[in-house]
């Protein structure tokens, strides 16, 4: 993941760099900075040239607005590369994990590594409080409440959240859930903290399962 992160990381940094050139240039430059800068998008702004009247400041932009562009599309491949070499790596340590909703390679590959091995969690409870997942006692009065737990692997924590984020948007189970605990007086960013809880618990199970059984294969087959 560490490849992963470095690569996001240039990304973006030629992305701002990209668009705030954009956005010092003509009306055309500033349409190409507040759109997607996809690969088509980007091609057309490598093939670009100035005109024959340019300003010595205007060429100069130009080259840097075509190199941004280039290196942007070489880190989008990369990126793309590392997307299917981490769906690989999942697929062999916990097979079907992707297929669950809201996991794709990237989260399936953090959790994986958060989870580490089976046994370095207790329980799933231990496996939450990792992920900073259980919602600590924050009542007061006849209210009862919880606050977020800041600690524990942000990173795992951040990969719940996504998985949570998807599924609020397009899980029918998980959508009859949200409105079942809206109309109990459950503000969304509550209900959001149990269904990371959940979610906490599914990957515990899960990964618990398909590790083991995948390690004791690669056992058997040595």
């Amino acid at each position: 993941m560490d490849a992963r992160h470095e690569l996001t990381d240039s990304s973006t940094a030629q992305t701002n760099r990209l668009r705030a050139l954009l956005l010092g240039g003509d009306d055309r430059d500033r349409d190409f900075a507040r759109g997607t800068l996809t690969d088509t998008r980007l091609a057309a702004l490598a093939r670009h040239r100035p005109a024959r009247d340019a300003s010595r400041e205007q060429v100069v932009r130009q080259a840097e607005i075509r190199r941004l562009a280039l290196a942007l599309r070489g880190s989008h491949r990369a990126l793309r590369a590392n997307s299917r070499e981490l769906q690989r790596i999942v697929d062999d340590l916990a097979p079907g994990l992707t297929d669950r909703r809201g996991i794709g390679p990237i989260i399936a590959a953090q959790a994986i590594i958060s989870f580490s091995h089976p046994g370095r969690c207790r329980n799933e409870g231990a496996f939450a409080a990792l992920a900073g997942a259980s919602p600590l006692e924050a009542s007061s009065g006849h209210i009862k409440r919880h606050r977020l737990n800041r600690g524990g692997d942000r990173a795992l924590n951040s990969a719940l959240h996504t998985i949570a984020m998807v599924r609020m948007r397009s899980c029918p189970t998980t959508k009859a859930y949200l409105a079942r605990r809206t109309a109990e007086g459950k503000t969304t960013r509550e209900i959001r903290r149990c269904l990371k809880r959940y979610i906490a618990r599914e990957l515990y199970r899960f990964l618990t399962a398909t590790i083991t059984t995948t390690s004791s294969n690669a056992s058997s087959a040595a």
